[in-house]
């Protein structure tokens, strides 16, 4: 059983009919007469197709159960997991006892489908397989058919039942993230890493956001150290995240710049479902800079701290697909757009410009609306054009150093790209990052760390989504609002998650003296 992890998402019981159940078996026994094996039920059998289940989860909350009420019974799911052969009795007990402490607990959903699929009882393990492929079926589904503690239950009626309804969540995968958009989430507030080395993350992953059913579907599995992600011209997704940062005390040295000392980038399709670029582990900065060169090259750059805010020596790498291997590179240019990861913020960093097509008089409209700086130019921090051309989304620029109620803040606005007739939409201290569903439709951080919805057309917001934890379309940085670099920022909550340390995979901790130049070639 390779597939277990406790970075994997949630879904909630309710989530699958009762009919659900009903045809995946239930405790319905063979009438008189009838054949039946010991485990399985005739192999020959044509399999009943599965009700298709809701997809995705209906709060990111939910995946957070890494650290909730089940954890500590979850514990013994792995260590039962460990016994040659399985012990698939003590599988199911344990996680039995998960559930009944967590019922959103989707990973010990997936090991108790195993166990029953291997103890004799496939209607039943169908049911609690459908759950986790439903909840989170980029997790298991792409590779599901190659389970080999699920060979012997995929030859029976219940097993061929799973791989269709599986095919079948593929395309439902396929259609949610063509046609939705792609927002990041954290499964728990953001709270910073204690002063020395140790572990830190965003919490975040991504996932699609289906407006329809107004369900989540997990797309990454970074076990929530994604920061950022840059959507590249081809489709392909270049995401880039954090396991580690080195803080300084801030009573020794208050000024002093924190550091991440184990940053990683990699690449997706969400179109091919695949990785295109497997994870680059790069050393420890200051600051680091992720995106594209010429073509598809992906391309990064670091630099040590130069002050509190400032960088110097800078350096810049090329990516091998294939391996993720960084060699250093004087010759290669790093075009925008890129992501700027530091502890203190990630930033999408973009060329922001109104669009070249504009007349002269729209142009003009446009920037008396947001302004202009000590040098005449517009004040924009965010720019976004429909895909029609025809309207244009500008968030203005202040100075987020500025103190008190009357300080200005950025102000939105959407514009008519023909006549340059503006309405504005909300002012507020909001990084404004936006994105066009369609034609008519923006979705945009509102500073709170919730999502709001404006219909352009009706000239008015038509729904928000938020959490908690906090929402955000390109970045996750500790702020939903910009950040004043010139006094460091304001003490943030210190974790204090029990448990929480390096996860399993690419952001464990060191061990046998590597260091962070690991994976790099001069």
């Amino acid at each position: 059983m390779t597939m277990i992890k406790l970075s994997v998402g949630t879904i909630l019981w309710p989530l699958v009919p009762l009919a659900l159940l009903g045809a995946c078996g239930g405790d319905k026994k063979p009438a008189a007469g009838e054949k039946a094996s010991a485990a399985t039920g005739s192999r020959d059998a044509a399999p009943t197709a599965l009700a298709m289940p809701a997809l995705g989860v209906d709060a990111v909350k939910q995946l957070n159960y890494g650290y909730g009420a089940g954890a500590k019974e979850y514990a013994k799911v792995l260590t039962a997991y460990q016994a040659k052969p399985r012990d698939w009795a003590a599988i199911q007990a344990a996680a039995e006892a998960t559930l009944a402490k967590d019922a959103d607990h989707l990973d010990a959903r997936w090991a108790l489908g195993e166990a029953l699929a291997n103890t004799g009882d496939p209607a039943k393990a169908t049911s609690q397989l459908t759950l986790a492929l439903a909840g989170d079926w980029l997790h298991w589904g792409p590779t599901l058919a190659a389970e080999a503690d699920l060979a012997t239950y995929f030859t029976t009626p219940d097993g061929k039942a799973l791989l269709e309804l599986s095919d079948k969540l593929r395309t439902a995968t396929l259609d949610t993230l063509a046609r939705s958009p792609l927002v990041l989430a954290r499964r728990s507030t953001w709270k910073s890493p204690k002063p020395g080395t140790g572990y830190a993350s965003t919490r975040g992953e991504l996932y699609a956001y289906d407006v329809t059913t107004k369900r989540y579907l997990r797309v990454t599995h970074t076990d929530h150290t994604l920061a950022g992600v840059i959507e590249a011209p081809s489709g392909e997704l270049l995401l880039a995240g954090f396991t580690e940062a080195e803080v300084p005390d801030p009573v020794k040295s208050p000024k002093g710049a924190p550091l991440l000392t184990r940053s990683w980038v990699s690449a997706w399709s969400p179109k091919e479902l695949v990785e295109t670029s497997a994870k680059s582990k790069i050393a420890k900065a200051r600051f680091v800079w992720a995106g594209y060169g010429a073509g598809d090259q992906i391309v990064i750059r670091t630099a040590v701290a130069d002050g509190r805010w400032s960088a110097r020596d800078f350096v810049t790498y090329v990516v091998d697909r294939a391996t993720g291997k960084l060699t250093k590179s004087k010759n290669v240019e790093q075009l925008p757009p890129t992501l700027q990861l530091t502890l203190d913020e990630v930033i999408g960093g973009a060329t922001v410009a109104l669009p070249a097509e504009l007349t002269p008089e729209v142009h003009d409209k446009l920037v008396a609306a947001i302004g202009t700086d000590e040098r005449g130019e517009p004040m924009l921090a965010e720019v976004a054009v429909s895909p029609n051309r025809a309207r244009i989304a500008l968030a203005s620029a202040t100075d987020p150093c500025a103190k008190g109620d009357d300080a200005p803040k950025p102000s939105l606005y959407i514009a008519d790209a023909k006549t340059g007739a503006y309405k504005h939409v909300l002012t507020a201290a909001s990084r404004f990052r936006m994105r066009w569903i369609d034609d008519d439709h923006l979705l945009y951080e509102d500073g709170t760390g919730s999502l709001r919805f404006y219909d352009a057309a009706a000239g008015r917001e038509t729904g928000k989504i938020g959490d908690r934890a906090g929402l955000a379309l390109t970045t996750l940085s500790p702020s939903p609002a910009p950040l004043c670099t010139t006094d460091p920022p304001e003490p943030a909550a210190v974790s204090d998650e029990p448990g929480e340390d390096y996860p399993d995979g690419d952001g464990e901790a060191p061990v046998n003296g590597e260091g962070p130049d690991e994976g790099l070639d001069d």
